[in-house]
């Protein structure tokens, strides 16, 4: 039983920074083409608005597509997590 953690684990860790470069990134890209009074704030946990605002700017990038299937990953990774630890 020890295999699953190990494969949890080394599923989501890359997960996880993966989303978080992506949102630097696109962040980065959206504030430099927004008007200074519309551009995103750094420091709001919520980053959806600037997954739309991408896929709005940029129509051809599938990076709002990937991390929006990053997001589903780490979310049944996630369950499948709890659901071993509650099967046992």
């Amino acid at each position: 039983m020890a295999g699953f953690p190990l494969i949890f684990w080394a599923l989501i860790i890359p997960s996880i920074v993966f989303a978080i470069c992506a949102d630097i990134a696109m962040r980065i890209r959206v504030n430099d083409r927004l008007p200074e009074e519309e551009q995103f704030s750094w420091f709001v946990r919520n980053s959806w608005p600037v997954v739309q605002k991408y896929g709005e700017l940029y129509p051809d990038s599938y990076l709002p597509l990937i991390v929006k299937c990053n997001f589903l990953l780490v979310t049944i990774l996630g369950a499948a997590f709890v659901v071993n630890h509650l099967w046992k």
